[in-house]
C-alpha cells in the first residue's frame, strides 16, 4: 500500500513538471518572445521610462513630450513621436511621457545609461528574473518543500499567469516592482528589517500603486519601525539624488501634473470610460461602476469606498488573530488593484490569492481555496481583450458588446472577479481564528519539526 502511495506520489509529481514544461514554452512564447520581437524593441511600456532617465541624467525635463523626441533613437522611433509630440497629444494617446515618480529615475539609470538595443535585451531578461523571484517568494510564502507537488504547481502557476506573460511581454515595470515587494515580505519574515525598508521604498517609487499593499503589510508587523526608519531613509536619498544634480528645478512638478491630466482625461489612455477604446484593459472597479452609475467622480468615490469596506471587514477579522501570513497579504493585494488605476498586467498579484488557496486545498479552508481558485482562473487568459476582439468581428457578439450588461459586466468581468476574490479570501480569514505556532521571526509560519514534537508532546 505504501509502494502504490509512493508510485501514485511520483506519478503525480512527474505530470507536474510536465506541466511546467509545457508552461516555460507558453510564457517564454508569450512572454520574451514577444518582447524581444521586433515591434517589442520598437515601442513598449519600458521605453518611456528609458528615455526620461536619460533626461533626468542630463538636466532636462524628464516630462516633457519634445525632450523625448529628441532623445528617441531614431532607428527605432515609431512616426507618431514625431507628430504626436508637437501637437501635444502623445500623453494621452500614448500615456507618454510616463507619470514615474523622479526619484525612481535613478534606479533605472544604469540600464538607461546603455544603448537601446542593449538596454531592452538586459531588461527582459531583469523581468524574466523578476517572476521567477516571485515564484519562489511564493512557494517560501506558502511553506512549500522544494520539489513538492505544491511548490511545482505555484510555478506553473505563475508560468501560465496571463497578467505576468503580457507585463514581460510589454517590458512593464510591473514585474520588476512586484518582485521587489515579495522579497519584501521574505525580508519581514526574516527579521531583516533595514533592507526590507530599502526594498519597500524601490517597489514604491517604480509603482506606487503595487508597492501599496507591501506598504500596509509592512506597518503591521510588529518590527515597523525599524523597516519605516529605513524606508524613509531610503525614499530621501532618493530624493536627494534626484534633486541635488539639478540644483533644485528638481521634481519638474508642472510637467508631471500637467501629463497626468492629460492622460486621466475623457478619452485618454488612461480613462476608464467606455470614451477611451483601451479602457478594457484596466482591472480597477471604476471601469465596472461608470456603465452602472453614469458619473466619473460617482465612479471613482465608490471604488475607493469599496476597498475601504474591505479593508474594515479584513481588518475585523485580523484582530482576532494578529499573525500575519501569505493570506493577509493575498487580501492586500488583491484589495489594492480596486481602488485607483490598474492594467491587466497589475492582476499579477492575484498570484498571492493562487499560492494561498493551493496551499489550503487540503487544508480546513479547502471549499474557499476552491472557490479562490475558481475565481482566478479567468485570469490564465486575457479575457478582456479576447472579448474585446471577438466583439468586433462577429455578428453575435457586435449586437451584445453593444448592450449595457456588456459594458457593465462582461467587459469588466476581470474587475468583479477580483472583488469576489477579496469577499472570499475575507471570510477565510475570519474562519482561520485558530492557535498558530509563532515563529521566532513573529510571523506565522508551518511549525517546525521541533514545534510539531512539542505540540504531539503537550497534546499526550
Amino acid at each position: 500500500m505504501n509502494l502504490s502511495r509512493m508510485g501514485g506520489s511520483r506519478f503525480r509529481l512527474f505530470v507536474l513538471c510536465l506541466l511546467a514544461c509545457l508552461g516555460l514554452l507558453e510564457f517564454s512564447l508569450r512572454g520574451p518572445v514577444r518582447a524581444l520581437g521586433k515591434d517589442g524593441q520598437n515601442f513598449n511600456d519600458f521605453v518611456s521610462p528609458y528615455e526620461q532617465a536619460r533626461a533626468w541624467a542630463s538636466g532636462r525635463d524628464p516630462y516633457a513630450s519634445a525632450v523625448l523626441r529628441d532623445l528617441w533613437p531614431t532607428s527605432v522611433r515609431p512616426h507618431f513621436v514625431d507628430t504626436e509630440s508637437v501637437d501635444g497629444t502623445l500623453p494621452a494617446k500614448r500615456g507618454i511621457p510616463s507619470p514615474y515618480w523622479t526619484a525612481a529615475l535613478p534606479l533605472l539609470l544604469p540600464i538607461a545609461e546603455l544603448p537601446w538595443k542593449i538596454a531592452i535585451w538586459l531588461w527582459a531578461v531583469t523581468c524574466v528574473v523578476a517572476v521567477f523571484v516571485v515564484a519562489l517568494t511564493l512557494v517560501h510564502l506558502a511553506n512549500a518543500q522544494k520539489y513538492s507537488s505544491l511548490a511545482v504547481m505555484i510555478l506553473i502557476s505563475v508560468l501560465l499567469w496571463a497578467p505576468l506573460q503580457t507585463a514581460i511581454a510589454t517590458s512593464n515595470i510591473f514585474t520588476v516592482a512586484f518582485a521587489l515587494g515579495m522579497v519584501t515580505t521574505i525580508c519581514l519574515m526574516k527579521n531583516r528589517s533595514v533592507l526590507a525598508g530599502i526594498l519597500l521604498t524601490c517597489a514604491i517609487a517604480l509603482k506606487p500603486t503595487v508597492g501599496l499593499p507591501f506598504l500596509i503589510y509592512a506597518l503591521l508587523h510588529r518590527k515597523r519601525s525599524r523597516v519605516m526608519v529605513a524606508a524613509i531613509a531610503t525614499g530621501l536619498l532618493l530624493v536627494g539624488v534626484a534633486v541635488i544634480p539639478h540644483h533644485g528645478r528638481t521634481l519638474w512638478l508642472q510637467s508631471f501634473l500637467a501629463n497626468s491630466r492629460l492622460m486621466f482625461a475623457p478619452g485618454a489612455i488612461d480613462d476608464f470610460s467606455g470614451a477611451n477604446p483601451l479602457h478594457f484593459q484596466l482591472v480597477n472597479l471604476a471601469v465596472a461602476f461608470f456603465p452602472l452609475l453614469r458619473a466619473r467622480t460617482v465612479a471613482e468615490v465608490s471604488a475607493a469606498l469599496t476597498f475601504v469596506a474591505l479593508l474594515v471587514l479584513w481588518i475585523l477579522a485580523f484582530r482576532h488573530d494578529r499573525q500575519l501570513g501569505l493570506l493577509d497579504l493575498a487580501i492586500l493585494a488583491s484589495a489594492s488593484l480596486l481602488p485607483v488605476y490598474h492594467r491587466f498586467m497589475d492582476a499579477g498579484m492575484v498570484l498571492i490569492a493562487v499560492a494561498w488557496a493551493l496551499g489550503e486545498l487540503e487544508g480546513e479552508l479547502r471549499s474557499l481555496a476552491a472557490a479562490c481558485l475558481l475565481l482566478a482562473s479567468p485570469f490564465l487568459v486575457p479575457g478582456a481583450t479576447v472579448l474585446h476582439e471577438f466583439s468586433g468581428r462577429y455578428e453575435t457578439f457586435q449586437k451584445l458588446s453593444r448592450s449595457w450588461f456588456w459594458e457593465s459586466f462582461i467587459l469588466p468581468h476581470e474587475a468583479w472577479l477580483i472583488l469576489l476574490l477579496c469577499v472570499v479570501l475575507i471570510r477565510a480569514r475570519s474562519l482561520s481564528r485558530r492557535p498558530t505556532i509563532v515563529s521566532s521571526q513573529g510571523l506565522a509560519g508551518t511549525p517546525n519539526e521541533d514545534d510539531r514534537n512539542l505540540t504531539l508532546r503537550l497534546a499526550r
